[in-house]
């Protein structure tokens, strides 16, 4: 069963994925005109859904679109559609449903635009796409393509229109297709990954880059809270390559993935080039937090032999 299978909210509507259509005309299909948010699922129960609904509908006033619906309307919108897809969601297996919302016109009344086109858009998660940085960790790399700095658009708001995080995302794959992109600011100092939030420890403590130059994610707020449970510091601050080169663990964090661990940058391997400790005793942290054991079920969707040997290596991991 295929994403196209599942139902989608269409202006108010449910249609099978396949049915579903917009008219070429909408201004998000044209120019990215639009804001959009995200939530995924853990064992089929949504993870921060009230954080990511104000977020979404923060975005909307900063773009200056009148939402379409009321925050009450969105989260039982966001609640049947969940249980319509009940059924088609198989073992193992969640879904991320992706709020949409374009702008109709540029006609103002009291500041703000009519909305175009409301969609609630359902995806299964491809844990076969990352499952294995769990256990092995991934390579970042910092692309010449800097973010968008807040001077122009706000990293605050979920801005459909991602060509630059894109570029940076392409730029890294183009040197190890398995690379998360970590991106600068103008300045040169650590901003976020293409589609996540980044992190790195230095001594025992989580350094967070600047968040007035990043999207914070309801999973990084989560994050914070968990880790100052574990009484594990966190350092917010103006960060370079140098400070993070000369770090021992590194992770991204967003939400169809959680937490992955980064263990080289632009070739060099961060401290041993493993998952580090205070890494995995967040990750394990996390799977209390959500309810599920997030790596094993990411693990699940590998090939026998491959998931075999990867699930032996994390078990041998001492957090």
């Amino acid at each position: 069963m295929t994403d196209s299978d599942l139902w989608f909210y269409l202006n108010g509507k449910h249609v099978r994925g396949r049915d579903a259509s917009m008219p070429l005309g909408d201004r998000g299909i044209q120019w990215g005109d639009a804001v959009y948010d995200s939530i995924r699922t853990y064992g089929g129960v949504p993870f921060r859904m009230d954080f990511r609904i104000k977020r979404f509908f923060q975005s909307m006033h900063y773009a200056r679109i009148t939402p379409p619906f009321t925050k009450d309307e969105l989260r039982e919108a966001s609640t049947e559609l969940l249980k319509a897809n009940e059924p088609m969601i198989g073992p193992n297996e969640d879904i991320s449903i992706n709020y949409y919302v374009s702008r109709g016109t540029m006609s103002l009344t009291d500041g703000l635009t009519p909305p175009g086109t409301a969609a609630i858009i359902p995806r299964k998660i491809n844990f076969a796409g990352f499952a294995k940085h769990y256990v092995t960790g991934a390579p970042g790399i910092t692309p010449s393509t800097r973010r968008t700095p807040p001077q122009s658009v706000s990293p605050k708001a979920k801005i459909s229109n991602k060509m630059n995080h894109f570029v940076a995302e392409m730029e890294a794959k183009a040197h190890n297709p398995e690379a998360y992109a970590i991106m600068l600011d103008l300045e040169g100092n650590i901003a976020e990954s293409s589609g996540a939030n980044f992190l790195f420890v230095s001594d025992g403590r989580i350094k967070v880059p600047n968040l007035r130059y990043v999207l914070s994610g309801a999973d990084q707020d989560s994050l914070f809270d968990l880790a100052n449970k574990m009484q594990i510091g966190c350092d917010e601050g103006t960060f370079t390559a140098f400070d993070l080169y000369n770090a021992q663990e590194a992770f991204v964090t967003a939400n169809s993935i959680g937490i992955v661990p980064i263990v080289s940058v632009n070739g060099l391997p961060l401290g041993s080039g493993r998952v580090g400790p205070v890494t995995r005793r967040l990750m394990d942290g996390w799977k209390e937090l959500v309810g599920i054991d997030f790596v094993e079920q990411g693990l699940s969707h590998l090939p026998h032999a491959e998931r075999a040997n990867l699930t032996e290596q994390w078990n041998n991991m001492v957090a």
